[in-house]
């Protein structure tokens, strides 16, 4: 017997009210570098961090939510074609960050194991929803949840890095242009502005 989808939408709001205010502990860890299932690229865990970040996003409002709702608002698609849309886009990516795979991986891979828990609940109910109206209010608080998830790790990400990387001006692309590292072809199609250096935070 599937899971009641009523039940689960509950309960992915009430993790939504856990992590709404305060730093959620699976957020807090990845900001400190704690990544128990030793996650990272050559000692670093800036790369966890990244996919963090634009996995998050990709599973809500960047990619994934203004899908579905396309998908649910089109006539010639059925709920089981919405239901197969969602799981096509979201289950690899949850199971991705949160997944243990003894003894390689003895902890949730990017220390989200409610993310991977809750979506596979979302899977289980999938059964119990019989039109659209009501999987878009499961999914309305799925994208709640996973909103939410993407802005704590949009607000941990050190974006200071970025100052490292300045864009280059005008003077410098005809640097590099002359030096035979682009072609022309860049320099003269671009509106180039010469750009202040960055300032410092």
């Amino acid at each position: 017997m599937s899971a009641d989808w009523v039940a689960v939408k509950g309960k992915i709001e009430a993790e939504l009210d856990r992590i709404m205010w305060a730093e959620p502990i699976e957020v807090k860890m990845s900001r400190l570098g704690v990544f128990p299932s030793a996650a990272g690229t050559r000692g670093q865990y800036l790369s966890n961090l990244f996919f963090q970040v634009a996995d998050t996003q990709a599973m809500s409002w960047w990619t994934a939510e203004p899908a579905m709702r396309q998908a649910l608002a089109d006539p010639e698609l059925s709920v089981e074609a919405c239901k197969k849309f969602w799981k096509y886009m979201t289950v690899h990516m949850a199971h991705l960050m949160g997944d243990v795979d003894q003894p390689r991986c003895p902890a949730p891979w990017l220390n989200l194991l409610s993310l991977t828990e809750l979506c596979d609940e979302v899977v289980e109910c999938l059964d119990s929803i019989e039109t659209k109206e009501q999987l878009d209010e499961l999914l309305w608080s799925w994208f709640g949840y996973m909103h939410r998830l993407n802005s704590w790790f949009f607000l941990v990400f050190p974006w200071e890095l970025g100052y490292s990387f300045p864009l280059k001006n005008k003077d410098e692309v005809e640097k590099l242009v002359a030096s035979g590292d682009l072609p022309r072809s860049v320099l003269e199609s671009a509106n180039w502005k010469a750009s202040d250096p960055p300032q410092s935070a």
